[in-house]
Formats: C-alpha cells, sequence, structure tokens
C-alpha cells in the first residue's frame, strides 16, 4: 500500500469514526432537549402498578443507555402509581444491565421547564448490574409546602452522575389533568 493510499485511508476512518460518534452525541442532545419541554399527559397506573393509559413520550430511555437500562423490571414496569397524591410514593424501577461506569443517579422534576426542582433525590454507589428502585414523595416532586399549589403535571428526569439523561416522564400530582 502506497503511503498516500495509506493516509488517505487512515484519514477515512478517523472521519467515519468521529462522525459515528457525532451522530450517538446528536441523539441524546436531541433527547435530552425533547426532555426540557413543557410535561404533556401522562402515563396512568394504578396504585399497583397496572397500567390503564401509556403515554408513548414517557419512560423513553436515552440513546447512551438503550439497551443497557430499562425503566422497570426487565419486563418494563411504568413508575406507579400516576396520578400520584401529594401525600403519597411514586416508585420508579431501573433495571441497570452491565454498566461498569454509572455509579450515581440524580433526580430532578419541574412543572415549568424553566424552574428545575432539585436534585430532588441522589443515588451513590451503584453496583450494576441489578435493579435500583426509586421512591419520590409527590411532595418532593413538586417542591411544595401542599395545597392547590402542589397539585399540577410535572416532568421527572433521571440523570447519570455526569449530567447525561437516563430517561424522564410526566407524572400528576393530584387528580386533575
Amino acid at each position: 500500500m502506497s503511503k498516500p493510499f495509506a493516509a488517505v485511508f487512515i484519514l477515512m476512518v478517523f472521519s467515519f469514526g468521529v462522525l459515528a460518534s457525532c451522530s450517538k452525541s446528536n441523539d441524546q442532545r436531541d433527547f435530552e432537549n425533547e426532555a426540557l419541554s413543557a410535561p404533556s399527559g401522562i402515563t396512568e397506573t394504578t396504585a399497583n402498578g397496572e397500567v390503564v393509559h401509556t403515554d408513548n413520550d414517557d419512560w423513553r430511555v436515552g440513546p447512551m443507555y438503550r439497551g443497557l437500562i430499562s425503566v422497570g423490571s426487565p419486563d418494563t414496569q411504568p413508575p406507579y402509581p400516576n396520578p400520584l397524591p401529594y401525600n403519597q410514593n411514586l416508585t420508579i424501577g431501573l433495571y441497570i444491565r452491565s454498566i461498569d461506569t454509572l455509579n450515581r443517579l440524580e433526580i430532578y422534576s419541574f412543572k415549568n421547564p424553566n424552574q428545575f426542582i432539585g436534585p430532588i433525590n441522589t443515588i451513590e454507589g451503584l453496583n450494576p448490574p441489578g435493579y435500583e428502585e426509586i421512591t419520590l414523595s409527590g411532595s418532593n416532586i413538586s417542591g411544595s409546602a401542599g395545597g392547590s399549589s402542589a397539585d399540577g403535571l410535572y416532568r421527572i428526569l433521571i440523570y447519570d452522575g455526569q449530567q447525561n439523561l437516563i430517561t424522564y416522564g410526566d407524572v400528576q400530582i393530584g387528580t386533575t389533568q
């Protein structure tokens, strides 16, 4: 192989690798931008976790973690109950497959995209693979002392410890949508 051809070949392989990695980070960036939109609709679940209605935008896993993490058990269980009374807890299960670098989760929420609450919970010392159950109270999610100001639709965002969004979904606090 001649030196000019080898140099061009190496440059093409390197360029392809850079473009492939950019595509993946662009997908992740797009996913994160979608998550920063206003909450809209919920995946409605009972207190036992039965799904009543599905919102296809809720609890998707970001491109960076697709295939490595699922929301719920390995058979996918959306967070429950939803809607959530202010004085009760929401249960979110994450099944983490083999991710050696994931050792921290940070959970945030917002009612309005420009008013983040949190982190409302931080979990450290994860030892994947395994199941991680997260419990959030309605008061933590709303960041409110209660009353009608706590009612409403909130978006919950779950990040790894390096500000990469893993998943997000909407939760109704109170009974009105």
